[in-house]
């Protein structure tokens, strides 16, 4: 990533806490940080301090989601107030690789979102398996395979059988499906934008609607479309 992409996606994700971020993405702002408060000690120092205080926020965002990409949880920061070590141990985290693929705090900076679906296409020999396909959106054009008597999330948490990403519209944990001997079960578990189906009602949130082989629903908006099928 690029100094000017790292500061644009910092101010983008201004006190966004969730996701991750790469080694480049928290340097160039810890650079761009340093930058602005070496302004400071010059006769604009006005400027300096205002824009110093504007970039703590998405610099403690950043920090939070560098821990993430290596797998720890950004309360892991607390660690630098630990006298002496604490920011020597900070740093040598903040200087390690992003963890491969997806973790439990999403997909890896970069990575296309049809790299690695997080539900794998059943083998053939799983006859009348339902699955779930992406008509629109980051997961369109992959199939996923809906486990029988299980609940499947969808959402942006890395931990959602079906991530979207950081997708508008789409809440960290947005709905879920059961599929059940007579069909899918679809719920909406409190997300900000809504779930709908194709004709446009929206579910009212944990009361189950159950879809058929066909059925299709969105979150949010058609941008991010699926359809049930089985077979």
């Amino acid at each position: 990533m690029s100094f000017d992409q790292a500061i644009r996606n910092a101010f983008k994700n201004y006190v966004n806490f969730n996701g991750r971020a790469c080694r480049s993405e928290y340097w160039y702002l810890v650079l761009f940080y340093a930058l602005m408060s070496a302004l400071i000690l010059t006769p604009l120092w006005p400027l300096g301090l205002v824009l110093d205080l504007a970039v703590m926020l998405p610099l403690l965002a950043a920090a939070c989601r560098r821990l993430h990409d290596t797998g720890r949880s950004g309360w892991y920061l607390l660690v630098g107030l630990a006298p002496a070590v604490g920011s020597i141990i900070l740093i040598i985290w903040m200087c390690e690789p992003g963890q491969a693929g997806l973790n439990q705090y999403g997909a890896a900076p970069g990575a296309p979102y049809t790299s690695a679906p997080t539900h794998a296409a059943a083998p053939a020999a799983q006859a009348g398996a339902w699955k779930l396909v992406g008509l629109a959106g980051p997961a369109q054009g992959l199939i996923y395979t809906l486990r029988p008597n299980s609940a499947s999330n969808i959402g942006r948490s890395g931990s959602c059988a079906v991530c979207v990403g950081d997708t508008a519209g789409v809440s960290r944990i947005h709905c879920a499906l059961r599929p059940l001997a007579g069909g899918v079960e679809l719920t909406d578990l409190g997300s900000t934008y809504g779930t709908f189906l194709a004709d446009g009602q929206q579910l009212p949130p944990n009361f189950p609607a159950t879809l058929r082989s066909g059925d299709r629903f969105y979150l949010g908006s058609p941008n991010v479309m699926f359809r049930l099928e089985r077979g």
